[in-house]
């Protein structure tokens, strides 16, 4: 094995075409779908030799890629490429006894795309279950949500409560399963993604927006402190205008906005594959890295470049960018919050094994001073990821892990209708309809991509997410940057009277 092999992904090879060709879906006819790169697979580097010995090739036939930088231990995880049959490869290792596992695609998260489905959604959709909730909905039991509503129990929301079953969702009420969401409740089919492998859309979902009124942009002020955050996204474009343009002054306004925090970021390419139209999740990292402009003033964002502008990711590679954002060696983190605003499902509901080692090894790094400690929010570095879109309660992948804050959306007068749910969620925030940061395009660009003028509407949990990140930055930098990021967010989030949605967590709405 060469021992200058490469390491996962890297910016350069991250592609910008649709995504059809370098994603697989597994069928639900074989268990609950997921997606997944064909023919990878990551293990320990122990394992090498018997994929090798499995396939009946040598070593020198797999490409192997280092995902951490310690590639000396036999124990760390490898992406192997090259793997006739990943899936079955994947189960005949575990049963050997090594961690093995697909290298799993997650997709960004703004309404309408980038999923399979013809949809926007699974299951001819917009969601699964022909509604956009399973139970033929858009809420099962017949609503627009179950009971006869506008919400379930002559509501605002069923039972009389905030939800059915005068409970929080489940227990008889809106989703399916019986509830209360236990695991394993509505998460076979229909709920999960569509499997069908289908030409990738080609079309943002994005809406040009006006700016930002005086009255509709945030009143804090930098407090002095600063909370330092990466976005593990598209990158961003702090210029807004694209090359050869001529920028306005509404779209000044938004390149003075984003100038406020922007201190690194790897490019947001609206157009990758040269066609002249604005790609499915060009800009969504730009739009973003404006939510944390608007909310945290004072903060200092890095925009890093995991997700091509088509919105698909892998396990492997947001791994890889993780260890190398954060090396060993240093007494205090260089990012304080990291946002990430993709997911998705994996075989068998199994956490993301790279992903897993990663935020781990991180953590680890800067474990809370006492070591009985068993609050995982109240970390050094804090997490937050999107929760999904699917309308469903099966656990999402980065969001559902223990020490990340998963986040669902609040639309104008309650749970967005699209929005994933669960004991798993931590919190929710607006995702309908939030205005930020985007491209102001030149004359070249077709179709509506021309339209932006450096400001754009967008639905999803990819935006609910910063919000959150933003509003616990906020906290901490209130606070003097004293103490840990978790702590602010453990005060956000976990404090006695703070209103909460069943099953989507505390409300942050910082308007």
């Amino acid at each position: 094995m060469n021992s200058n092999e490469p390491k996962g992904r890297t910016l350069s090879s991250l592609p910008n075409n649709p995504w059809d060709l370098r994603v697989q879906f597994r069928s639900e006819e074989t268990g609950p779908p997921f997606a997944y790169r064909p023919n990878e697979l990551i293990t320990s580097r122990d394992a090498v030799s018997q994929i090798a010995r499995r396939l009946g090739v040598s070593e020198s036939y797999l490409i192997v890629e280092s995902i951490s930088s310690d590639s000396d231990d036999l124990r760390q995880l490898v992406l192997v490429r090259g793997v006739p049959n990943p899936v079955q490869t994947a189960a005949d290792l575990k049963l050997m006894g090594f961690a093995a596992q697909l290298n799993h695609v997650f997709f960004a998260h703004p309404m309408s795309n980038p999923y399979p489905g013809g949809g926007p959604y699974p299951g001819g959709g917009p969601y699964p279950g022909g509604g956009p909730y399973p139970g033929g909905g858009p809420y099962p039991g017949g609503g627009p949500y179950p009971g006869g509503g506008p919400y379930p129990g002559g509501g605002p929301y069923p039972g009389g409560g905030p939800y059915p079953g005068g409970g929080p969702y489940p227990g008889g009420g809106p989703y399916p399963g019986g509830g209360p969401y236990q695991f394993g409740c509505c998460c076979e089919s229909p709920c999960g993604h569509w499997s069908g492998q289908i030409e990738a859309p080609r079309a943002t979902s994005a809406i040009p927006a006006i700016a930002l009124s005086g009255a509709e942009l945030s009143h804090r002020k930098a407090t002095g402190a600063t909370c330092n955050v990466l976005v593990l996204d598209t990158g961003s474009w702090p210029d807004i205008v694209a090359a050869g343009a001529t920028i306005n002054p509404i779209a000044q306004a938004a390149k003075d906005l984003l100038g406020t925090v922007m201190v690194g970021s790897d490019p947001d390419l609206w157009d990758g594959d040269g066609n002249f139209v604005l790609d499915p999740t060009a800009g969504h990292g730009t739009f973003i890295a404006g939510i944390f402009a608007n909310l945290a003033p004072g903060s200092r964002v890095h925009c890093e470049r995991g997700l091509s502008s088509y919105g698909d990711t892998d396990d492997a590679t947001i791994a890889s960018i993780l260890l190398e954002q954060f090396p060993p060696g240093a007494v205090d983190p260089p990012f304080d919050i990291v946002s990430m605003s993709f997911g998705g499902f994996c075989d068998a509901d199994d956490p993301p094994i790279a992903i897993a080692q990663a935020i781990a090894t991180i953590q680890a790094r800067y474990a809370p001073p006492d070591p009985q400690s068993r609050d995982l929010i109240r970390e050094r570095v804090v997490f937050v990821a999107s929760a999904g879109n699917e309308g469903s309660c099966r656990p999402t992948w980065p969001a559902s892990f223990e020490h990340v804050i998963a986040v669902g959306a609040l639309g104008p007068s309650g749970p967005a209708w699209f929005t994933n749910y669960g004991p798993w969620v931590n919190a929710c925030a607006p995702g309908v309809n939030v205005v930020s940061t985007f491209f102001d395009l030149g004359p070249d660009a077709r179709f509506d991509a021309s339209d932006f003028d450096g400001w754009a509407k967008w639905s999803g949990t990819s935006f609910s997410a910063p919000i959150v990140a933003a509003s616990i930055a906020w906290e901490w930098m209130c606070r003097g940057g004293e103490g840990r990021p978790g702590d602010a967010a453990a005060w956000l989030l976990d404090r006695p009277g703070h209103f909460r949605y069943p099953w989507l967590g505390t409300v942050v709405n910082p308007h």
